[in-house]
């Protein structure tokens, strides 16, 4: 067997196989010193004037020894082929369940798309903004307090086991008597808040005048003060979903402020109601109407559904 076969009980622990077989760390000119066919693998602790190897990256020599080949990093590549870093459909192919809701409702926003239900006064229409042409859906509650409007997006079903993440774009009109409600099977903003799995970006200003994080497991639910204000300008959300780490969390991300961590009651099993794959809910506490505009929405999860 070769040097580098594998040791056993009658293995003779020469130098030459002990040099073979042990990742060194130096120095980068001391790396390229070496004679490369007794080695295989080494990681370089400096970078030396005019050498080739950099410092923190990982090495292999090359079969015919001539050459260190940089294994700290994937280079670029086109997915064209097996030998590109496989088929790009192959790569659907082997992710079925895979979804991302991408452009349909990133642009060319449209209320028609989606499941709209209405309380008292409220509404929900197209829109087009006047001095930029942006387009979005207009939530209004209409000058009757209480009053709410609803809008959720059917879809096949998301698998709260996987990770997840949804973000959107939206505007509040007036940041004062108002409560809404945006995210993944989120709850109505009229309805009495329940455990049902979810995640989503909330304001409620009887309570404070934060964004705030709910998170619900199916069996408890919570939701947490971000402490960022909100405000009448357009704010970019992500919510992203981990239910797999050892602390499954959901992170929250506002613009460019510190992402916002929650660990309580976040979901790690259950699915999606088919009519609430992702929703926004709007509701006034005053007898004057309250606004939200929803510029545009991205959704990337895995399915649980009759999809394979």
């Amino acid at each position: 067997m070769s040097i580098a076969g594998p040791w056993d009980d009658a293995t003779e622990g020469s130098a030459s196989k002990l040099n073979f077989m042990t990742n060194l760390s130096l120095p980068g000119d001391e790396l390229e010193a070496l004679d490369k066919s007794q080695f295989r693998i080494v990681f370089c602790t400096a970078t030396s004037t005019g050498g080739n190897l950099i410092k923190d990256h990982t090495y292999a020599v090359d079969t015919e020894a001539e050459e260190f080949i940089d294994i700290s990093s994937t280079g670029s590549h086109t997915h064209s082929g097996t030998d590109d870093g496989g088929g790009l459909l192959d790569i659907y192919s082997a992710n079925p369940l895979f979804a991302d809701t991408g452009a349909l409702f990133m642009h060319n926003i449209d209320i028609a798309k989606w499941v709209e239900t209405n309380t008292s006064t409220g509404d929900s229409t197209n829109d087009t903004d006047g001095s930029t042409g942006e387009l979005s859906i207009k939530m209004s509650t209409g000058a009757t307090s209480g009053a709410s409007t609803t809008v959720a997006m059917k879809g096949l079903k998301l698998d709260f086991s996987k990770r997840s993440s949804f973000q959107f774009k939206a505007r509040i009109g007036t940041a004062t008597s108002l409560a809404l409600h945006s995210g993944v099977n989120a709850d109505d903003v009229t309805a009495v808040d329940s455990n049902t799995a979810k995640y989503d970006a909330e304001v409620c200003t009887v309570t404070n005048t934060n964004w705030n994080l709910r998170t619900a497991s199916g069996s408890n639910k919570t939701s947490s003060d971000t402490g960022i204000a909100i405000s009448t300008s357009r704010v970019g959300i992500r919510l992203e979903h981990y239910p797999d780490l050892g602390v499954p969390e959901v992170d929250m991300y506002l613009d460019a402020n510190t992402v916002f961590q929650k660990t309580s009651d976040v979901p790690v099993s259950g699915t999606t109601a088919v009519a609430n794959l992702m929703k926004h809910s709007l509701k006034n506490s005053t007898a004057a109407d309250r606004t939200y505009f929803v510029y545009g929405n991205r959704l990337r999860y895995y399915i649980s559904d009759n999809w394979v």
